[in-house]
């Protein structure tokens, strides 16, 4: 138990605090912490290097604190002697309020004098006056608060108000919407100045999301009781000056007003105003959204040319905001040799009290000036170097802080502090480009992670020791700055697969069997990864909040090159592409770095970008594949209809593994594939049943979720056989189903973006299956005993239940049309459990949307995270699959007889 507290220690500090690709050859422990000789010893067996601890390695930072007082010329100290300690010393705790910072103190009693510290202004105790402890002579909230203020008409034409939350993706916005609606006379209610968001946020998420979207919660629920309607509306993408480059807002940011329109409940889904105003379409689909939400709320007559003058007027208005904005930094930083701050991050993170800790201020307090990125001026020239990392970047904010980062390595007297949010997925990749960005250019840097807690300490003192950083390397700075290496930020992808062993993510143990078949028959030596829990428990030391499947599939990776001992340039990982707001995109290249990071000849291995179809590979993969979701779909799932009823235990188990045998075959080109779906069929029907007219039904629990937790018995903790041992009857969908469920909203957003082939080759290639796969399903159905299942209702019907649309792509939309379809097919679902990965956005989403789901359906979702840790996650269900809601109609009797009645014909 020590050595593995040890143990957690040492990666805690490896892989969040030190980047371990930058430790030297000598290394030396200092603090007090190095006095523990096992630690020592755990960070020298890690490292695999001799690790220097001084005898007096618990003194150094009292003897650095004795070197800066030296160095600052202090005469006066403020030492209380040693017997300090002795005396006793009351403590009570007070609210100053003598300003709106209302700051929560500590005031002791120390030998009759009376000294308190919590202040965030600059007096002490007994001064009874606010003190404004700005040294540096600028505040970066104060003054972007005058330059954006949005002067609003008194005299209001409209009898309702509009609250514009203060929060997320429309902070940076409020002007600009203040400024549209002021010019039809509506009153605007905005909560930029609420305090209370995330604790009054937290109650109501429904999961554990980031800090930011957490305050949004709070800041809707805290304007619903100021305003009559609520303006949340939909950004799902900002459109680029770069051609082909997507800037997509974040996964939550996409989903949010989804999520918080179902806060009041149905009732109040009415005060919710949620147009699509960034996405892919023109300007004038933007206007003609706003036109048609003002026209159903307004009394008044509004013509779209109002609408549309309002937006452009609203559009200057910033812009000249913006030019102003940037002029200011210009001001105060031309022709100065101090140093300044440049805070980097996401605006709703960095621009609000609420959510920076006074961080800006403190610096402030110090002297500091402190700036704010999109106070820069900068042409593309100027980011050139970065370019190749930035085509691949498919987010906004994260191109902005990226580009920003560059700017300010290459300018003297500028040094970059990065804010970002505790469990913010898409800044987990953003920090390690970031550092990258910085080392190439030798420039010192601070990253600060807030989280939802009030506490400051901590920071203050990070802030302190980047400032002196900062200092040391200004008065020595180089005149020249260097540019950033492409090739440190973009590891080279493999283009080609010939005369390579391709590996397979082993999402699925029985499908991507089938599909390396398919490779092997068209010339490419394709193998699946061996799923095991060391390489998944080994996976976590790289993770720094990225999706799970990611580090675990490197680490598999790595193990299975070594194990089988094959030539790491030789070597290619097969990885899907990835154009949604989620982290797929960056799978790639993050797991490039993580082998070239690895070293010992792992950076010689590739890593090849594909469709899911691998058509370019081989036309003939996209019908073979398909028929591979196909076929180990429907073996997983006769497995599930028969497991639970089987006479002798692990005979179904055994029959799936020869019908894997027999498919393979099939897919190689050794056997008809309708002869091996036949044999498969039957093989399955000679299963003894047991026969009992006592028995009680099961209740059926469906399974979905992310594509690697839902069929991966070994990440999921083997969560079919634990339903089943424990009672339960699992329904499981194949993949090739869900490929038909999603099929129509995906086509309609692949004709919106310009992908028209993958849209009309999507449909042609379903229309032209569906007639082979009547024919094999009609040897299933002899043991499922069901239609062919139909997938023809209207996506936007099934989604406008829940306020998505038809724009939002990803998973959480994927789930709530699967869980419509069981629903239909199986109407006595009595439980939906969700299997996903730790760090999934997808999944939090559906999640957060369960009370909803089952509200719609009758049916309760459970949510099951997986983090590679270990412990019995699936326990959670056991109240489910022991007292199970719903009916349940599934007649036993019937489908034992059915069965039997099967396989007598069969006989004959």
């Amino acid at each position: 138990m020590l050595a593995a507290a040890l143990h957690s220690v040492r990666e805690n500090y490896l892989t969040k605090v030190a980047d371990e690709n930058s430790i030297g050859d000598v290394i030396s422990f200092q603090g007090a912490t190095a006095k523990n000789k096992a630690l020592v010893a755990a960070f020298e067996q890690r490292l695999g290097r001799p690790i220097i601890v001084s005898r007096y390695c618990h003194l150094t930072g009292a003897l650095g604190t004795a070197l800066m007082l030296s160095e600052q010329d202090i005469t006066q100290t403020g030492f209380r002697g040693l017997d300090l300690y002795q005396k006793p010393i009351p403590i009570k705790s007070e609210t100053c309020e003598l300003c709106t910072n209302h700051c929560k103190l500590t005031v002791a009693d120390v030998d009759s004098e009376r000294v308190a510290y919590g202040f965030l202004c600059g007096r002490d105790y007994d001064h009874k006056k606010y003190v404004n402890n700005n040294r540096a002579g600028f505040d970066l909230l104060k003054e972007r608060q005058k330059i954006f203020a949005c002067k609003t008409e008194n005299h209001f034409k409209e009898a309702f108000s509009i609250g514009i939350p203060g929060a997320l993706h429309l902070l940076e916005d409020l002007p600009f919407w203040k400024c549209f609606f002021d010019a039809f006379g509506i009153k605007t209610v905005t909560s930029e100045d609420y305090k209370e968001a995330i604790k009054l946020g937290k109650p109501v998420t429904g999961a554990e999301f980031c800090a930011p979207l957490t305050a949004l919660h709070g800041h809707v629920t805290h304007l619903m009781h100021q305003a009559d309607y609520i303006f949340l509306p939909f950004y799902f993408e900002k459109k680029s000056k770069q051609k082909g480059a997507r800037r997509q807002y974040c996964y939550y940011t996409q989903f949010s007003s989804c999520l918080l329109s179902a806060i009041g409940g149905p009732d109040q889904r009415r005060r919710f105003l949620m147009p699509v105003v960034h996405y892919l379409y023109s300007n004038f689909h933007t206007k003609a959204q706003l036109y048609k939400m003002l026209k159903a709320i307004s009394k008044n007559r509004i013509s779209f040319f109002e609408v549309s003058a309002a937006y452009d007027k609203a559009r200057e208005v910033m812009n000249a905001c913006l030019s102003g904005w940037k002029e200011i930094y210009k001001k105060h930083t031309h022709q100065t040799a101090d140093l300044h701050v440049v805070l980097l991050g996401r605006p709703y993170t960095v621009l609000t009290g609420a959510m920076n800790k006074g961080i800006p201020n403190f610096f402030a307090s110090l002297g500091i000036k402190t700036f704010f990125q999109d106070m820069l001026s900068y042409s593309n020239q100027d980011t050139k170097t970065i370019e190749p990392l930035l085509k691949q970047l498919h987010w906004h904010y994260a191109t902005q802080i990226l580009e920003s980062a560059e700017v300010v390595a290459k300018s003297p007297g500028a040094y970059p502090v990065l804010m970002t949010a505790f469990k913010c997925s898409p800044d987990s990749f953003v920090i390690d480009y970031f550092k990258k960005i910085m080392d190439a250019h030798d420039k010192p840097y601070l990253i600060l992670q807030l989280d939802e807690h009030d506490s400051k300490v901590g920071y203050e003192t990070r802030i302190e020791a980047a400032i002196r950083s900062f200092q040391n390397h200004h008065s020595s700075r180089k005149t020249t700055p260097s540019a950033t290496p492409s090739s440190i930020l973009i590891p080279s992808k493999a283009k080609d697969l010939l005369d390579k062993t391709l590996i397979l993510p082993n999402w699925d143990p029985i499908a991507c069997n089938l599909i390396a078949a398919n490779l092997k028959r068209a010339g490419i030596d394709a193998r699946p990864l061996d799923e095991t829990p060391s390489s998944i428990r080994k996976s976590l030391r790289y993770n720094t909040g990225q999706c799970l499947p990611l580090n675990i599939i490197a680490q598999e990776f790595i193990d299975y090159v070594q194990t089988h001992d094959l030539n790491p340039a030789k070597t290619t990982l097969w990885m899907g592409a990835g154009e949604i707001a989620c982290n797929l995109k960056l799978y790639p290249h993050h797991i490039k770095r993580i082998l070239n990071s690895y070293g010992n000849g792992m950076e010689k291995a590739g890593v090849y970008v594909g469709g899911l179809s691998m058509a370019e590979i081989s036309m003939k993969l996209p019908v073979n594949n398909y028929f591979a979701y196909l076929f180990g779909g429907m073996i997983r799932k006769l497995g599930c209809k028969i497991r639970p009823y089987e006479r002798h235990k692990g005979d179904t188990d055994r029959v799936i593994a020869k019908n894997v045998a027999i498919l393979t075959e099939a897919f190689l080109g050794d056997r008809p594939k309708e002869d091996a779906v036949a044999k498969v069929v039957s093989n399955f029907e000679d299963i003894e049943i047991v026969k009992n007219s006592k028995f009680r039904p099961r209740p059926k629990v469906a399974i979905f979720g992310d594509l690697y937790a839902r069929d991966n018995h070994v990440f999921n903790q083997d969560l079919i056989h634990f339903i089943e041992e424990n009672g339960g009857e699992v329904i499981t969908t194949p993949y090739s189903d869900y490929l038909k469920m999603i099929s129509r909203p995906y086509v309609r957003k692949w004709l919106i973006e310009g992908h028209y082939l993958s849209a009309f080759s999507s449909q042609a290639l379903l229309s032209t299956l569906k007639w082979k796969e009547i024919i094999y399903y009609r040897y299933f159905e002899r043991i499922l005993n069901e239609p062919m299942p139909e997938y023809d209702e209207p996506a936007e019907d099934i989604l406008s239940q829940y306020d998505v649309r038809i724009e939002n792509t990803g998973e959480s939309m994927d789930n709530l049309l699967k869980i419509y379809y069981i629903k239909k097919h199986y109407p006595d679902v009595s439980l939906f459990v969700q299997a996903s990965p730790a760090f999934c956005c997808p999944a939090l989403i559906t999640e957060a949307m369960a009370r909803e789901i089952e509200q719609n359906t009758g049916t309760p979702v459970v949510s099951i995270i997986y983090d590679g840790t270990g412990g019995n996650k699936n326990d959670v269900i056991l109240p489910y699959l022991k007292y199970p809601r719903g009916g349940l109609r599934h007649d036993h009797r019937n489908f034992c007889g059915n069965l039997r009645r099967r396989r007598l014909r069969m006989d004959r």
